[in-house]
């Protein structure tokens, strides 16, 4: 008889781990985002291999660590003092939430809820009543329209990525869901109910919203867009504020380009020219070198705050760097005449920038004009509302080809790169005729023999401070 209460017991305990083994599996699978497809070659017939490898696997930049998970899952009221700091930590590193301020961060911590999410899975579905909001922490969602295309399928408006908010919209006007969002890929989200959003994330959020409408509204761009239209242009837009001398714009991407309306401060057009000079027959000879991709745009891509520098010249070497925005060169005026003589037959390289415009409230840019060696900075501190190009571009927010005829505008309005070119040898030509003629006009002559004797006497008569007053 106790033998077989011994069995039982071995028994129960047996199934009991059983039951716990196959619990840790599911969820090491569930929360498995490095697992792309059933091949993975890290998963051999070997188990003890295979936990080696789990254990083994380098956390990837982006993703949350098996800690990290648990205690988000963590309930807050059991969690201690420091796993209250550490999640504030943690949250300020994720990109989602880096925008938010650190009492918002921090508020965030008792009631937000890490939700994974496998391919194909429905996370929000058009007209459904809005109750939650997403904070894409890895993965790729595809934002749906119900309307049905040729293949009888939804059409996708848009993908979201890692950093990117869901279902705020909705919350902020008081609708239903205008979208549906499905994973596409396996997807981490932090989950935010409606209760919750309203009290920490509602007033915040309504005020950037608010500020959005105004923008809109102040730009006659925009007049025509509809109640629907505009909540779009809210999703898709957004605010930004850039200070002196920072780089606004360098580089068309197509249609990913975001076009930039200038909603207050000035934005200085810059172009560089970078000139071949070759002395043939005595006279300096001007080309212009073609426009290669990464001159100037090369730095500004890194988003490196710009300056000005002056120049500076050498007599063993003439190349001068100018904030490493190209590798330019310009001819020493002293030397010896051994140094002249071989100055006339190497041609020499300078970069020369020019400051083509400004462009003040209401101005345009990124709508795809050219751009070659060229960058838009903020002369003072300014403030824009950027959209993506594609949005403006869709047939509603085109009406009458409105963008490529401003585009038009702007491409006969702001001259080209040839035609700066050409104003500036016309200036060098000016400048070397102006200072020819003031040299030939006041240099000695031998017929020059007047004497002070030769200048009439009231000519020569100097008032007194007395006379004056």
């Amino acid at each position: 008889m106790q033998r077989r209460t011994k069995n039982t017991a071995d028994t129960k305990r047996i199934q009991s781990l059983k039951a716990l083994f196959k619990k840790v599996v599911r969820l090491m699978s569930l929360n498995d985002p490095w697992r792309e497809n059933e091949d993975d070659p890290r998963i051999t017939s070997n188990v003890m291999k295979n936990l080696s490898a789990r254990v083994r696997t380098k956390s990837k930049s982006g993703f949350l660590t098996a800690a990290d998970k648990s205690l988000i899952r963590t309930p807050h009221v059991i969690r201690t003092i420091p796993e209250r700091m550490k999640l504030c930590k943690l949250f300020a590193k994720l990109t989602c939430l880096a925008g938010f301020s650190p009492k918002i961060r921090a508020r965030l911590v008792p009631v937000v809820r890490l939700m994974p999410v496998d391919a194909g899975r429905i996370i929000i579905r058009q007209s459904d009543a809005p109750i939650t909001v997403f904070f894409v922490l890895t993965g790729e969602v595809h934002m749906i329209k119900n309307e049905k295309n040729q293949k009888g399928e939804g059409v996708v408006m848009g993908f979201l990525g890692a950093g990117d908010m869901m279902g705020d919209v909705e919350l902020l006007e008081g609708i239903k869901r205008t979208h549906t969002f499905r994973a596409a890929t396996y997807c981490e989200l932090l989950v935010l109910f409606d209760y919750d959003f309203a009290p920490i994330l509602g007033a915040y959020m309504t005020k950037i919203w608010e500020e959005k409408k105004r923008a809109l509204k102040a730009l006659d761009y925009f007049d025509f867009l509809d109640d629907d239209q505009i909540v779009e242009a809210c999703r898709y837009g957004r605010l930004k504020q850039f200070d002196p001398l920072d780089t606004i714009f360098c580089e068309d991407i197509g249609s990913m380009t975001n076009v930039h309306f200038v909603l207050s401060g000035e934005c200085l057009i810059l172009q560089c020219l970078n000139i071949k000079v070759t002395m043939k027959r005595g006279k300096k000879v001007y080309d212009l070198l073609p426009a290669s991709e990464g001159d100037v745009s090369k730095m500004f891509r890194k988003a490196v705050r710009s300056t000005f520098s002056s120049q500076s010249t050498n007599e063993d070497q003439s190349k001068i760097d100018i904030l490493d925005l190209v590798a330019s060169t310009s001819s020493s005026s002293t030397g010896d005449a051994q140094k002249s003589a071989l100055n006339r037959k190497t041609p020499t390289f300078e970069s020369h920038f020019i400051d083509v415009g400004t462009i003040t409230f209401g101005g345009i840019f990124g709508l795809g004009e050219k751009m070659e060696n060229r960058v838009i900075m903020a002369r003072s501190t300014v403030q824009c509302l950027i959209l993506p190009r594609f949005f403006l571009l869709e047939k509603k927010q085109n009406p009458g080809n409105v963008w490529e005829r401003r585009l038009l505008y702007v491409g006969v309005m702001v001259p080209s790169r040839e035609a700066l070119f050409a104003h500036y040898r016309k200036a060098c030509d000016w400048k070397k005729f102006k200072n020819d003629l003031i040299s030939e006009t006041l240099k000695p002559s031998d017929n020059d023999i007047t004497h002070i004797e030769d200048v009439p006497i009231i000519c020569r008569i100097v008032e007194s401070p007395e006379d004056l007053n």
